[in-house]
């Protein structure tokens, strides 16, 4: 059994897998990292192989909670990945890209596919039905876009789009705070949909992914069919830990 182990900038996700398939998710703050992980091992005693990625900090520190008897991994520039790349320097592409890439080799093989990640930012990555990954795209995410009106200016609010419950037919805002979330929403709803619309013209039978914590939030408006999954990255952290076995 695997482990595969997302270090976030504010949550760790961790997901359980037997070979491909998916047995247990988990999302939770940094600080209790040692008891989750504890708790996890006991209950699966079967894991033997654990995966890590991180998006800006060392893994050392959460490395100590395993024993000698099972084996690290790293998404560094050291794994060998599942697929090749036009990326000018694959090396500088980011850990969570190239996650996502191998799942959508991994789930989606002789497929045309483009991920598209919702996070601190929001990633673009193009894959073709041969296995190439041509690179992709990378902008502020909607909270991103939130914040910088507020840094950037003397009045406007600083708020969060965390737990935001929005009204997505809400186009006109009647108070600032609507005006900011309806405008930053709808732009990136565009710049997406702009997006998928190029990369058909492109890459027949497109295949389109979203994933990411912002991913609900704009899968029911975009006009293209596309495949929300939540744990897209995880399957992807798997899938390399198994091509590296």
């Amino acid at each position: 059994m695997n482990l595969a182990i997302d270090i976030g900038n504010t949550l760790i996700k961790t997901g359980v897998f037997d070979g491909k398939n998916l047995l247990e998710v988990s999302a939770f703050d940094k600080s209790i990292f040692e008891n989750q992980v504890s708790d996890l091992l006991s209950r699966f005693r079967s894991i033997h192989q654990v995966i890590f990625s991180s998006v800006a900090e060392s893994t050392a520190e959460y490395e100590c909670v395993f024993g000698q008897d099972i084996q690290i991994f790293h998404l560094d520039a050291e794994l060998s990945l599942n697929f090749s790349s036009r990326y000018d320097d694959v090396m500088t592409l980011g850990a969570d890209r190239k996650a996502l890439v191998a799942a959508a080799i991994m789930k989606y093989p002789s497929q045309n596919v483009l991920v598209i990640d919702m996070g601190s930012c929001v990633t673009y990555d193009i894959v073709d039905a041969a296995g190439l990954h041509h690179g992709g795209g990378i902008s502020p995410g909607w909270q991103m876009r939130i914040k910088a009106m507020h840094e950037f200016t003397g009045r406007l609010p600083n708020l969060s789009t965390l737990n935001k419950e929005f009204d997505s037919d809400l186009v006109t805002g009647t108070n600032t705070s609507d005006a900011m979330f309806n405008s930053t929403f709808f732009g990136l709803i565009a710049e997406i949909d702009k997006r998928i619309d190029y990369y058909e013209s492109e890459f027949p039978d497109l295949t389109v992914i979203l994933t990411g914590g912002d991913a609900r939030s704009f899968s029911v408006r975009l006009k293209s069919r596309i495949f929300a999954h939540s744990n897209f990255l995880l399957e992807g952290l798997n899938a390399l830990l198994e091509h590296n076995l």
